[in-house]
């Protein structure tokens, strides 16, 4: 059974507003490298315009060995790769390559968001932060970065980016406990890092954390820095950008990748990871755990008779069924469609107990779900006042597969498709 809404898989994207301020480039390719989506700071970067290279190549920005380096990076499991991106009539800018997969509303791949991080002001500043004081005075006005210079704990220096960052004064900043501005649950990784830092001892090039801010809240910023000689004592110089809006991004494109954009459950793939992880501690703890495959009954002649919204709707509704319906440590996931599964853990180590408990929680299900629905619908061709709606009342069944997995059970593709085989057998005698 399958049933893809386009308009679901529109939805599928970061928000426009967030791509539109973001100061940094990304981009989105499909799963043949063609581009997608693109933020609009690729014209400043790159001097490609947008509207040039939507349904282009991703070539046209990333040379082979660029791409090559990238691939090999998220294959090694590396936070970011260092390579040239393309530019039109220009040189080659240097550039930190991250990204992150989409999934399809069916669980399949569907290309990647790739976020690039313009290094070359970046590197050249932080090279020349080795001059002077008097240089880092002057660098410290003119930088598109927040600076701080910290020294026995506070600040020493600090120019007027970072206090636009933390929405602090100079003179609130001056003399301050650095740690006083870094939220609670980062304190701990800033410190360690500061100590390591003017210990000679190598800490990450840049790393992020969170800083409470008088009028903006919790912002996420990114640094790196330096140790230097600071009125002839030690101290370090630190390099920093806001980089809140791409953390949002970032939280957008992984919420994207494992749940499902309609009904708000895990996807295909959070339930895959969650179902290999159930049969792999299966010999371990000696339990039992079980999958419901579920299918919807005559799905598609509602879809036929009232639209694509009738079956969200249902679909929606059938979601908040099964979760209501299961125990906290259960999962319900959409696999697509009219689709569903239920993992159902732990159960007894007894295989005859386990399998009686999850028959009663698919009796249970099948209860449930055969309840009438009281769907709302929009009025068609926007028919009556605005926000005017429609009710459907829908009647719907369900048919359950079951599969029963314990110490035995070493393959959840199997287990799987074990229930969904079942399923299959109950719905032939309906």
């Amino acid at each position: 059974m399958s049933h893809n809404n386009p308009a679901m898989l529109q939805q599928e994207q970061p928000p426009a507003a967030l791509l539109a301020q973001s100061q940094e480039l990304w981009w989105r390719e499909d799963e043949h490298g063609v581009l997608q989506q693109l933020s609009g700071s690729v014209q400043a970067l790159t001097g490609w315009a947008p509207g040039a290279l939507l349904g282009q190549p991703v070539s046209r920005l990333l040379s082979p060995e660029a791409g090559q380096a990238l691939a090999h990076a998220l294959a090694q499991g590396e936070p970011d790769c260092r390579t040239w991106l393309q530019c039109q009539g220009g040189p080659p800018r240097r550039v930190a390559l991250s990204a992150q997969p989409v999934a399809h509303a069916l669980g399949q791949p569907a290309g990647r968001w790739v976020l690039a991080r313009d290094l070359t002001d970046l590197a050249r500043l932080e090279a020349r932060l080795q001059d002077s004081e008097r240089r880092y005075l002057e660098l410290g006005e003119t930088a598109s970065e927040g600076i701080a210079v910290v020294q026995d704990g506070c600040f020493q220096f600090v120019n007027r980016h970072l206090c636009d960052f933390v929405g602090m004064t100079e003179a609130d900043l001056l003399g301050r406990p650095f740690l006083e501005v870094i939220h609670e649950d980062d304190h701990e990784l800033v410190f360690s890092n500061h100590r390591k830092r003017l210990a000679g001892v190598p800490i990450p090039t840049r790393y992020e954390y969170r800083v409470k801010t008088r009028t903006r809240g919790v912002r996420w910023l990114e640094m790196g820095g330096a140790l230097i000689d600071w009125q002839g004592r030690p101290a370090t110089i630190n390099t920093i950008n806001d980089v809140t809006v791409r953390k949002e991004l970032e939280a957008q494109v992984r919420q994207l990748a494992f749940v499902d954009s309609l009904t708000g459950l895990p996807n295909r793939r959070l339930l895959d990871d969650r179902l290999r992880m159930a049969v792999n501690q299966a010999p371990r703890s000696g339990l039992h755990g079980a999958v419901l495959f579920i299918d919807l009954d005559r799905f598609k002649p509602l879809n036929d008779t009232h639209g694509h919204a009738a079956g969200d709707a249902l679909l929606v509704a059938v979601a908040q069924r099964l979760q209501a319906a299961v125990r906290a440590s259960d999962s319900v996931a959409r696999l697509g469609g009219d689709e569903f599964v239920v993992m159902l853990t732990p159960l007894p180590a007894s295989a005859a107990e386990a399998h009686q408990q999850a028959e009663a929680v698919a009796a249970k299900l099948r209860e449930r779900l055969a309840q009438p629905y009281e769907l709302r619908l929009p009025e068609p061709g926007g028919a009556g006042p605005a926000g005017a709606e429609r009710r459907l009342l829908h009647h719907a069944s369900a048919s359950i597969g079951l599969a029963v997995f314990g110490p035995q059970d070493d393959n959840p593709e199997a287990v799987l498709a074990r229930a969904d085989q079942a399923m299959y057998r109950v719905k032939a005698r309906r």
